[in-house]
C-alpha cells in the first residue's frame, strides 16, 4: 500500500523540475508523508497529506487538478489503513472521478487494487471484483507482470468469496503462468537454464484452496506463512495476515481446530500491528477465532 504514496511522490518530484513554486511545498509535504508512512505513523501521514492537498490548491490548471486527484487517492489509501472506511471510500470515489476529469485516469488504474481491498473487507465483493479488474487492466496496459500477478491473486480471492470457483480457478491458473514466465525471465538474465530448474508457484496454495483441497492448501500456506514470518523484510504487497487467515481456515477444515485458533490469533495480532486496532481485518480474524472457540464449548 505504501507504494501508492511513493509513486505519487515520484510524479511530484518530476513535475517540480518544471514548476518551481508553489509546487515546491507540495513536493516537500509529500516527501514528509512518505517518511511518515515508512515509520508507520499513519496519523501524521494523513495530516501531511491533507496539507499537501491544500497547498496544491494554489497551483494553476491543469496542474492543480492532476496533482490534487493523485493526492486524494493517496489520502484514501491512508484513511483505509487507519480503518476509516467510509471516509476512505468517499475519497477514492472523489479521487478517481477527478483523475477522469484531469485525463490521468489510465495511469492511476493500478491503485484500484486498494479500493478493491476496502470493498472486500466490507463484504462488497461484486464491487471489489470490478475494482480488481480495473487495476488488472491498468497493469496490463503498462506491461507490469508483477502487478498483474498480484491483481489476479486478489481477483481470484474475490471470485472464491462469491462461490464462483470455476472462474476463480481460471484466474489463479493465469497468475501461475505469469509467475512461471517472470521466474524464467529472471533465470535467463542470470544465465541459468529454466528447463533445469523446477518452478513452484506462490499462487499454488490458492489453487488448492479454490478447489477445496484443504490438506494441500494447509501444507503450502504453512510454508508461506513460516517463510514470511521469519523474513526480516517483506514487500508491502505481501499480506501476511491474509495468508494466516487462509491457513487458519484450512486448518479448521481439516480438523485441526487448536491450530486454527492459534493461527487466527496470530492473524489478529498481525492486523493490529500492521493496520490498526479495530480495523475490519482485525475484527474478521477475531470473529473467526471466537466462532471456533464457541464450537469447542458447544461440543
Amino acid at each position: 500500500m505504501v507504494w501508492v504514496v511513493a509513486a505519487i511522490a515520484v510524479i511530484l518530484v518530476f513535475a517540480w523540475v518544471f514548476v518551481r513554486s508553489p509546487l515546491r511545498r507540495v513536493v516537500a509535504l509529500n516527501r514528509a508523508t512518505q517518511l511518515a508512512c515508512r515509520r508507520k505513523d499513519f496519523f501524521s501521514a494523513v495530516r501531511l497529506c491533507r496539507e499537501s492537498h491544500k497547498a496544491a490548491a494554489a497551483l494553476k490548471e491543469p496542474a492543480r487538478l492532476r496533482i490534487q486527484s493523485r493526492i486524494e487517492i493517496q489520502l484514501a489509501t491512508l484513511l483505509y489503513r487507519q480503518g476509516r472506511m467510509r471516509e476512505a471510500d468517499d475519497q477514492f470515489r472523489q479521487g478517481f472521478s477527478h483523475t477522469r476529469a484531469a485525463d490521468t485516469h489510465p495511469e492511476m488504474r493500478p491503485a484500484y487494487l486498494i479500493w478493491g481491498d476496502l470493498c472486500t473487507d466490507q463484504g462488497r465483493h461484486p464491487e471489489a471484483e470490478q475494482h480488481y479488474r480495473t487495476a488488472l487492466a491498468g497493469e496490463e496496459q503498462i506491461g507490469n507482470l508483477a502487478g498483474m500477478i498480484f491483481d489476479l491473486q486478489r481477483l481470484g480471492d474475490s471470485l472464491i468469496r462469491q462461490e464462483r470457483r470455476d472462474e476463480a480457478e481460471e484466474v489463479i491458473n493465469r497468475a501461475i503462468v505469469l509467475e512461471t514466465q517472470v521466474v524464467h525471465q529472471q533465470m535467463a538474465r542470470e544465465g541459468k537454464n529454466p528447463g533445469q530448474h523446477r518452478v513452484i508457484s506462490w499462487s499454488l496454495p490458492d489453487l488448492h484452496f479454490c478447489r477445496q483441497q484443504y490438506e494441500d492448501a494447509r501444507r503450502l500456506y504453512r510454508e508461506k506463512v513460516e517463510y514470511w514470518e521469519k523474513s526480516v523484510t517483506r514487500p508491502d504487497n505481501i499480506n501476511l495476515g491474509h495468508l494466516q487467515m487462509r491457513l487458519a481456515f484450512s486448518e479448521a477444515r481439516t480438523g485441526h481446530r487448536a491450530e486454527a485458533i492459534e493461527m487466527y490469533t496470530r492473524a489478529e495480532k498481525t492486523f493490529e500491528r500492521e493496520w490498526c486496532e479495530g480495523h475490519l481485518k482485525v475484527l474478521a480474524a477475531r470473529d473467526a477465532k471466537h466462532a471456533l472457540l464457541q464450537q469447542a464449548v458447544n461440543q
